[in-house]
């Protein structure tokens, strides 16, 4: 299925043909409306698993004293979740402060998942996977860029762009120009690194499928499930270390810049 292409979308009628999204006054090609389907299909899922969990939640608050603070006897979405939660602000918390960590959560817990969701789609029969589009990751490592760029110039504009200057300032026109290539080649990097990464794994695992017995497969996808939370892992990390980077910090006489 993964090699020929096959998607659940083509049982649509119209899909491929006039085009579901023409239909609706969406002017697309075919093969980005399978590309924006797959991406709905799987933000739909979140926002879904969202609403669950909040759901749980508020009914957790509900109980009287002490219980509201007990978790479940039984492993359910708000468990899950809450464990997926410290998980991240974990990571987060190693290279933020706190009130950063609790700023920048929704938006790197967010990616997080939505990148580990559309990995692990791929693997199902029939899906096509958004992260194996260059489209889909260039997007996201474009929103990184803004933010992390943005939380440098509102935070401390001055200390930000002396950065980029370096400490001398006979040289600093050159390294402001090595500095700024820089950073725009780090959304780049991020964006092809998923790209190429998820694109082989799914590929590899489409080949096998086909050629191989019904284990080798089996066993191959225990191994593009680690691959798809490691690049979530990897996406993620880079954003929290860019965004650390990025806010006022001590330099090596430990005086802050302002």
């Amino acid at each position: 299925m993964f090699a020929s292409g096959f998607t659940w979308f083509t049982f649509i009628p119209g899909f491929n043909e006039d085009g579901l999204f023409t239909a609706l006054g969406i002017d697309v090609e075919p093969g980005t409306q399978i590309l924006l389907a797959h991406t709905l299909l799987v933000s739909a899922f979140l926002i879904g698993l969202a609403i669950v969990g909040r759901m749980a939640l508020e009914r957790q608050k509900r109980k009287p004293g002490l219980e509201k603070y007990f978790a479940e006897p039984r492993f359910d979405v708000r468990t899950a979740l809450e464990i997926y939660g410290s998980g991240v602000m974990g990571l987060m918390g190693d290279m933020l402060d706190k009130k950063d960590v609790e700023k920048f959560f929704p938006f790197i817990g967010t990616l997080f998942l939505y990148i580990f969701c559309n990995n692990f789609y791929g693997m199902i029969p029939g899906f096509a996977p958004p992260t194996d589009n260059v489209n889909t990751n260039v997007g996201m490592a474009i929103s990184v860029f803004l933010l992390f760029n943005a939380v440098g110039l509102w935070r401390d504009p001055v200390g930000y762009l002396k950065h980029l200057a370096g400490p001398m300032l006979a040289i600093a026109p050159l390294l402001f120009v090595v500095e700024v290539i820089g950073l725009v080649f780090r959304p780049v990097t991020l964006s092809l690194r998923l790209t190429g990464n998820m694109f082989g794994d799914h590929t590899v695992f489409g080949v096998i499928s086909e050629l191989a017995p019904p284990v080798v497969p089996a066993l191959i996808l225990g191994l593009g499930l680690f691959v798809a939370f490691m690049q979530a892992f990897i996406f993620s990390l880079l954003t929290a270390m860019y965004i650390a980077m990025a806010v006022p910090h001590h330099d090596d006489h430990g005086e802050a810049h302002h």
